[in-house]
């Protein structure tokens, strides 16, 4: 069996490494590094994305950037 597009482009996994490449690309816009920040395996067949450990350091810049922004649903 070959892959196609279509494939690729519904896989779990490849979805959870498109979904962690974009949140690192989000973060570095802010400064923002946490190394362990990876794609996974599927979690029942959901795309799962590990964010890992990072410095308190980190922790204080993310929070910093999200309480700036205002939730859709307030």
């Amino acid at each position: 069996m070959t892959i196609t597009q279509r494939d690729i482009s519904t896989d779990p996994y490849r979805l959870a490494i498109v979904a962690a490449e974009r949140l690192r690309n989000a973060l570095t816009a802010h400064g923002i590094a946490i190394p362990s920040l990876r794609g996974s395996h599927p979690v029942r067949e959901t795309p799962f994305v590990e964010l890992g450990g990072c410095t308190a350091e980190v922790a204080e810049a993310l929070a910093t950037v999200l309480e700036k922004i205002q939730p859709e649903d307030a």
